[in-house]
């Protein structure tokens, strides 16, 4: 309970100051301290984890950085404050603060809580506010919008491509025809004509490295543009192209034919020229081929790819371009079959998607796969659909254009797990 009729209490309080004092005229007289600061806050533990507070003397604020759960609203809407350390004392609503007392914190977020800390001297005061941060979003679900109804006009019926060039979405159903959006809103579409590029252009085979989209063609010849729209051939490395795997930071690995062969390659930094590896085998996906990038947590660059399959896909990983390995695993734990696999490195687990789009997989490692979870699913509008393209932006948001279908639009969607989204405070 908190301690009312606060002046009785203060006028004791100066009372017994004053009579302590006359009881001999021999005694120094007792300086009592003219601080007004709080020099430690905690509350009591969210789910057996401590939260650390920080003490903000300059704007006269106290706060957590790290959130608290979103489901702590039932702790904090009774919690102890177990730890608040003064030289004076500490009032609330002109209420003497009882530590000992249970709080409801949980609406400081709106409304913080006010503390008025009075220095032992009697001389100054000074006002805190205390805000408890909450998440107001599960961080670990996957929250989906659907971005627009129809990004294309339904102009795009079949396959489609989509990669993200300098912060737009570029989605191309044919060579000839491209429509693109801002990262930032995904609402609005441009509808742009394509020049340049072949008629036997493998449109799956899209690809940005560097500030340029490459793309390969039937005929093995190798095309770039910076912006888009206009497209040139990339003489010093076409002729010979069968595929393109990966867009390594400094290099641009690929499949190219030699002396009747398939054989791995990879681009020095300048694109000048190729340098050949291992032969392919028989069973590396050449077709419809989703490729992630990332740091591995040995600090090695990591390339990951999955392709068009008929009984099951089996991602491929590689180190430098030249030597791919298989990630194979017992049926029971593969992904299913997929013509067109989107494959992630996201959240720092592998997903992958496609098929009837009945269930995102996920794999801690690439190796064995499971459904997600029902907090990481995917919309069940998307069941027993066909025919999207996904790109994953700077923000962590996925994107999902899909085309026009029979009975279903071509809709753009866009997800992201809420934590990869939360602002760190380091205030």
């Amino acid at each position: 309970m908190k301690i009312k009729f606060l002046s009785v209490i203060l006028c004791s309080f100066a009372t017994a100051i004053i009579v302590s004092s006359c009881l001999s005229s021999d005694e120094k007289n007792i300086e009592y301290s003219s601080d007004d600061t709080i020099h430690a806050f905690a509350i009591d533990t969210i789910y057996g984890e401590n939260y650390a507070f920080t003490i903000d003397n300059a704007n006269n604020k106290i706060y957590n950085v790290d959130s608290l759960p979103v489901s702590s609203d039932t702790i904090i809407n009774k919690v102890l404050i177990k730890t608040l350390t003064v030289s004076g004392y500490v009032t609330s609503a002109d209420t003497l603060f009882n530590v000992a007392d249970s709080l409801d914190l949980s609406k400081t977020m709106e409304k913080p809580l006010e503390l008025t800390v009075h220095s032992a001297d009697g001389k100054y005061t000074r006002k805190y506010s205390v805000e408890v941060r909450r998440h107001k979003q599960d961080p670990d679900s996957l929250n989906w919008n659907k971005m627009t109804d129809s990004f294309s006009a339904g102009e795009i019926t079949g396959t489609q491509k989509s990669v993200v060039l300098n912060n737009r979405i570029w989605t191309y159903g044919s060579y000839s025809v491209a429509f693109s959006a801002s990262v930032n809103d995904g609402k609005s579409w441009t509808k742009s004509a394509v020049t340049g590029l072949p008629a036997d252009t493998k449109m799956h085979s899209l690809m940005v490295f560097g500030s340029k989209i490459f793309a390969a063609t039937q005929s093995g010849k190798l095309f770039y543009s910076e912006n888009g729209t206009s497209w040139s051939e990339w003489t010093a490395l076409s002729g010979h192209v069968v595929a393109l795997t990966a867009a390594f930071p400094n290099s641009l690995a690929a499949v190219v034919e030699a002396n009747g062969k398939n054989l791995f390659a990879i681009s020095d930094n300048a694109l000048t020229s190729w340098q050949t590896g291992l032969e392919v085998p028989a069973a590396f996906p050449l077709e419809n081929i989703s490729t992630t990038v990332f740091t591995s947590r040995t600090q090695m660059t990591t390339a990951f790819i999955a392709g068009k399959s008929t009984t099951k896909t089996t991602p491929w990983f590689s180190f430098d371009g030249l030597e791919w390995s298989d990630s194979e695993t017992t049926s029971s734990y593969a992904l299913p079959a997929m013509t067109s696999p989107h494959i992630m490195r996201y959240s720092n687990k592998f997903y992958a998607f496609g098929g009837d789009f009945s269930a995102l997989y996920v794999s801690e490692e690439g190796i064995v796969w499971k459904p997600a979870e029902t907090k990481t699913l995917l919309p069940s509008q998307f069941k027993g659909r066909q025919n999207c393209s996904a790109v994953v932006d700077a923000n962590n948001y996925i994107w999902i254009m899909w085309s026009k279908a029979a009975g279903a639009t071509d809709e753009v969607w866009r997800g992201r797990i809420n934590k990869l989204g939360f602002i760190i405070n380091n205030d």
